[in-house]
C-alpha cells in the first residue's frame, strides 16, 4: 500500500510551516524594566511565569506548524491506495466486458432491458479508454475467446449483442476473459461482468476457471460485477406446459399440465389454450404472492397423428415478455393392435380386461385366439398387431414360432407368460430360442408363498410409480414359478423375493428394426377363488388382483411397440434427435423453425444424414416455438415430426447469487460489486485512485485552528484582578 498525490506541487506549501518560527524569534515582545521594591519575590515570580511561557510558547509554535503543513498537505489531495496509475484516458487499458446474454435480462423496466442497460454502460466505460486500448467483448452464450478489438470496434460488437435462449455458464466466459487479459502487455487489466446475476446463469459449484492469472498477472487483474435490475421483482411465468401422458390414444382427450408462477405481488391474468392455431380455452386465473398454481387443460378428441400447442397469459404487461406463452407437442395414436393367444379362454381373461375394460377398442384393439384356431398366428393374421401376448401355451409347431421370430425382427413386441401347461422342451427349442429371454429350466414351489421383490427403478414400465409399485407387488403371492436360464443380451428387470429369481426377463432384438420380448415367469392369470390343492395346481399366484398388475400390462404394449411416447419438448438447448425409417426412401430433410426472415418466411435447414444412421440428429435448436421436420425425397414430401422449444423455466427465476456463493467463485477479495454506474465510479476510485485523505486532513485542521484559537487566548490573557504597570 502507498501514498500517492493529486496536486503534488501543492506539496511544497509544508515549507511555510517555517513561518511560526520566524515570527516568534523576530517578532517577541521586549520585556518592559519596572521598578519594585520587593525584587526578591518578582525574581521568585518571574522564574514560574518564564517556565510557564515557555512550554506555552512551544504548544503555541507547534500548533501553528502543524496546522500550515496540514492544510498544505490537504491542497495536495493525499490518497492511500494499492496500485498507484493515472486517469482512465491516460493508461492503455486491457478491458474484458462479459455480457449475460441470458433471457432473464430481458427484464424490463422503464422502456429498458437488462441487456440495454448493460450496453449502455459498457459503451460510456469505453468513452473513457484510450484509443490504444484492447477491448475483449464476451458473449456468455458463445464459445469461443474473442479477439482484441479497438474501442470503436468494440462498441458496433456491443451494440449486435441480443439475448441467447441458452448459453454456456458465466464462469466458462469470465475464464476465457482472464486467459485473454494475461496475455496482453498493457499496464492496466479490468474484466466487467455485466449481470442480474441471477444464479441459473452461474454454476455456482465450480470456481472461475483461470482464476490463478488474474492473481499471478503482472500488476493483477480488478474484477468488478455490475449488478443489474431492480432489487424488488413482479413478474407471472408460465413455467410448464406438457401433456400428463406422453401417448394419447385415438377417441380420448389428452390432459395439458400448465404451472404459473408470481413472483413478488398477487396478480391476476387470463389463460388463452391453442391447439393446432384455434382458440380451445380463455379462463381468468389467480395466482398468489410468490406462489404457483397448477392447471390442467382437456384438449377435445384428437385425431390421430401430431399436433401443436400454446399456453398464453393476457391481462397485464409483463416486465418479462418470454415467459408469457409456452408451446407443447403431442401425439395422438391410433389404437394399437394387441394379439392374445392362449390354450384355455379362462387364461386370456385378466389381460384382454385390463388392456380394453370397455370392450370399445380404445386404446387398444384385443383380438382373442386359441391355439387351435388355424389362423392364429398366421403370417397374415399377425400383420398390423402391435404386440403378442401367448399366456400358459403349451407348445406351438415350428412354423408358428418362426413367425413369432420375424414378427419380433421387423419391430413388433412378444410377451411370453409361462405357467402350468408349459412345456420346456418346445420353448428351448433353436427357433425359440432366437427371441425368446431366456431357457425354461423347471418349476419352483416354495414351502411359502414367495413374492415379487426388487425391480429396475430406471425402466420405463417401473419408473413412474417406482415407490407404490415396490409397496403393493412386495405383498403379491406367487405360489408356483419356472426358474430360469436368461439368454445372453437377456436381463432380469423384475425378481422374487425367494432367492432373487427372475420374474420378468427382458430382451432386445436387432433386425430391419429394433423388437423386445418379454418373459413371465409366472403366468398372467388366475383359474379361482377356492385353494383346493387342485386350485394351488393350476393358479400360480394372485397377481391378476391388484393394481400394479393393470398398470403393467398397459405400460408393457405401448413399450414393446416402441410407442412409449416419443420426446417431442425440448428446452432451448437441448439436442433433438429424430428417429428414421430404415425401409423409406428419404435422401434429405428439411427443418423448419418458428424465427422468420425480413419478408415473413420461416427459415428452413436442409439436413443430409449418412444412409446408414439410424436417426437424425438437429444440433441444439434454440428460438422457441413450434418447429417441423419434413422428409424429401423420390419427387414426394412427408412430414414426419413435429416438436416444440421452450426457454428453460429457469431463466424466469430471480434468484441472486449470494455473497457466499461469489466468494466461493471468485474467492474473497478478488472481486467488487456494483450496482449502478455511480457505484462503479467510487469503487474504481478507490481502486486506482485510492481513498482519499484530503476530508480527514481538514478534518485535522479545523481541531488544530481550534485548538490554537485556545492556546493563543491562555496566552494572552491577563491573570483576574492584575493591572498593568506604568
Amino acid at each position: 500500500m502507498g501514498i500517492t498525490l493529486l496536486h503534488a506541487g501543492l506539496a511544497a506549501g509544508a515549507a511555510t510551516a517555517i513561518i511560526p518560527i520566524i515570527l516568534h524569534l523576530f517578532m517577541r515582545r521586549t520585556p518592559k524594566k519596572v521598578v519594585f521594591p520587593a525584587i526578591r519575590l518578582v525574581r521568585k515570580r518571574h522564574s514560574k511565569t518564564t517556565k510557564r511561557l515557555k512550554i506555552k510558547n512551544w504548544m503555541l509554535l507547534l500548533t501553528r506548524m502543524g496546522m500550515l503543513a496540514l492544510m498544505a498537505t490537504a491542497l495536495a489531495r493525499p490518497a492511500c491506495n494499492t496500485k498507484a496509475s493515472l486517469g482512465d484516458r491516460e493508461v492503455p487499458t486491457a478491458l474484458a466486458l462479459v455480457f449475460d446474454t441470458s433471457y432473464s435480462m430481458q427484464y424490463t423496466e422503464k422502456g429498458k432491458d437488462r441487456l440495454a442497460e448493460a450496453k449502455e454502460l459498457a459503451i460510456e466505460k469505453l468513452r473513457r479508454v484510450s484509443d490504444s486500448s484492447q477491448v475483449f467483448v464476451f458473449d456468455s452464450a458463445d464459445v469461443g475467446a474473442p479477439p482484441a478489438l479497438s474501442p470503436a470496434a468494440a462498441r458496433k460488437r456491443i451494440e449486435a449483442l441480443a439475448l441467447r435462449p441458452a448459453g454456456r455458464p458465466l464462469n466458462a466466459a469470465v475464464g476465457q476473459a482472464y486467459a485473454s487479459l494475461a496475455e496482453s502487455e498493457l499496464p492496466r487489466k479490468v474484466v466487467y461482468i455485466l449481470t442480474d446475476l441471477a444464479a441459473s446463469a452461474w454454476d455456482s459449484n465450480r470456481e472461475i476457471e483461470h482464476l490463478d492469472l488474474a492473481k499471478k498477472t503482472k500488476g493483477g487483474i480488478s474484477t468488478f460485477l455490475v449488478r443489474l435490475g431492480a432489487k424488488k421483482v413482479q413478474d407471472v411465468a408460465i413455467t410448464a406446459a406438457e401433456p400428463v401422458s406422453k401417448l394419447g390414444f385415438q377417441g380420448d382427450t389428452a390432459t395439458i399440465k400448465a404451472r404459473v408462477r408470481a413472483t413478488g405481488d398477487a396478480a391476476s391474468r387470463v389463460l388463452d389454450f391453442f391447439i393446432d392455431g384455434k382458440k380451445k380455452l380463455q379462463k381468468p386465473i389467480q395466482i398468489p404472492a410468490d406462489g404457483e398454481i397448477e392447471i390442467p387443460l382437456e384438449t377435445p378428441k384428437l385425431e390421430p397423428g401430431p399436433h401443436q400447442g400454446e399456453i398464453a397469459l393476457e391481462g397485464a404487461v409483463d416486465p418479462l415478455k418470454f415467459n408469457d406463452k409456452r408451446y407443447f407437442t403431442l401425439e395422438i395414436q391410433s389404437a394399437l393392435k394387441v394379439m392374445i393367444v392362449s390354450d384355455l379362454n379362462l387364461d386370456a381373461e385378466y389381460v384382454a380386461k385390463a388392456l380394453d375394460p370397455a370392450g370399445e377398442r380404445r386404446p387398444y384393439a384385443v383380438e382373442r385366439m386359441l391355439t387351435t384356431q388355424a389362423d392364429a398366428l398366421s403370417a397374415d393374421s399377425l400383420r398390423g398387431f402391435a404386440c403378442v401376448y401367448l399366456i400358459n401355451v403349451a407348445k406351438l409347431d415350428e412354423a408358428r414360432w418362426s413367425r413369432l421370430n420375424n414378427f419380433v425382427h421387423e419391430g413388433g413386441g412378444v410377451v411370453v407368460a409361462v405357467g402350468d401347461r408349459a412345456d420346456a422342451e418346445n420353448y428351448n427349442g433353436p427357433i425359440a430360442a432366437q427371441f425368446l429371454p431366456a431357457e425354461l429350466k423347471k418349476v419352483v414351489e416354495p414351502a411359502d408363498p414367495t413374492s415379487f421383490a426388487k425391480f429396475d427403478e430406471t425402466h420405463p414400465l417401473f419408473a413412474e410409480y417406482a415407490k407404490d409399485l415396490e409397496r403393493d407387488m412386495s405383498a403379491v403371492p406367487i405360489f408356483r414359478y419356472w426358474s430360469v436360464n436368461p439368454s445372453q443380451g437377456s436381463r432380469a428387470i423384475l425378481t422374487y423375493r425367494d432367492a432373487g429369481a427372475a420374474a420378468l426377463v427382458e430382451r432386445s432384438i436387432g433386425g430391419v428394426k429394433s423388437g423386445k420380448t418379454m418373459l413371465w415367469t409366472t403366468p398372467l392369470a388366475r383359474r379361482s377363488e377356492r385353494r383346493t390343492e387342485r386350485d394351488l395346481r393350476e393358479g400360480w399366484n394372485e397377481f391378476p388382483l391388484v393394481w400394479p398388475f393393470w398398470y403393467l400390462v398397459n405400460q408393457e404394449v405401448p413399450y414393446l411397440a416402441g410407442k412409449t411416447g416419443k420426446k417431442l419438448n425440448y428446452e432451448a438447448g437441448e439436442n433433438v434427435y429424430i428417429t428414421i425409417d430404415p425401409t423409406a426412401r428419404f435422401s434429405n430433410y428439411i427443418v423448419q423453425g418458428p424465427r422468420t426472415t425480413p419478408t415473413g418466411d420461416k427459415n428452413a435447414d436442409r439436413l443430409t444424414p449418412p444412409s446408414n444412421n439410424s436417426a437424425l440428429s438437429i444440433v441444439s435448436p434454440q428460438p422457441e416455438g413450434q418447429w417441423s421436420v419434413t422428409a424429401a425425397g423420390s419427387g414426394s414430401e412427408t412430414k414426419i415430426e413435429l416438436f416444440s422449444v421452450n426457454i428453460p423455466p429457469a431463466e424466469s427465476s430471480f434468484v441472486r447469487l449470494e455473497p457466499k456463493s461469489l466468494d466461493g467463485l471468485f474467492g474473497k477479495k478478488n472481486y467488487r460489486v456494483a450496482e449502478t454506474l455511480e457505484d462503479l465510479k467510487q469503487i474504481e476510485i478507490d481502486q486506482w485512485i485510492g481513498k482519499e485523505i484530503f476530508p480527514w486532513l481538514m478534518a485535522l485542521v479545523v481541531a488544530l485552528v481550534t485548538a490554537e484559537a485556545i492556546i493563543a487566548n491562555r496566552f494572552y490573557r491577563e491573570p483576574a484582578g492584575v493591572v498593568p504597570a506604568k
